[in-house]
């Protein structure tokens, strides 16, 4: 997910340039992997200080559900908008003062930005924090581990001890 993107910086503020993006292998984190092809669309503005690029893209994660613990695939479409800010004036070559804000993606002295750190950090934002294979899962039984997905087991249903008390009023 790498563009140059020296024409886009020597022309004029408000010039857009747009681009497809389809990565066949990427691995965005050590935690997740990806599991098809990464495709989504990019469109690159030039401002006067920066190039602000917004766009999206459609991953699949290999996830855990988190109430039966299976492995499924999980689809998540990822939208993310970002400014680049050059380390280098693309005409002298000269290296520009760096940017005081803190959190802003930096284009290389070859001119090329690359768009991997700013989808991961979106990526992760996108994540559920409860993954679940699907909507209506009915999780492991508590007791004795059975996937309830797969029909009732035959445990008895656990009873606090404290509560043994009320008992004896229903006698």
């Amino acid at each position: 997910m790498i563009f140059n993107v020296a024409q886009l910086l020597k022309a004029p503020v408000g010039t857009s340039s747009e681009a497809d993006i389809h990565e066949e292998h990427i691995q965005l984190d050590d935690d997740f992997r990806v599991i098809r092809p990464l495709i989504g669309h990019v469109r690159m503005r030039r401002t006067n200080q920066c190039i602000l690029v917004d766009g999206w893209i459609d991953v699949t994660l290999e996830s855990i559900c988190t109430r039966c613990l299976k492995q499924f695939e999980q689809p998540l479409r990822v939208s993310f908008e970002e400014r680049f800010y050059p380390s280098v004036d693309v005409v002298t070559g000269v290296p520009l003062p760096p940017v005081d804000e803190e959190e802003v993606f930096p284009i290389d002295e070859h001119h090329q930005l690359d768009l991997t750190e700013a989808v991961r950090q979106h990526m992760l934002l996108h994540i559920p924090m409860v993954t679940l294979c699907d909507e209506n899962c009915a999780g492991l039984c508590a007791q004795c581990g059975h996937d309830l997905n797969q029909g009732p087991c035959n445990c008895e249903p656990a009873v606090d001890e404290r509560l043994n008390v009320l008992k004896t009023l229903l006698q």
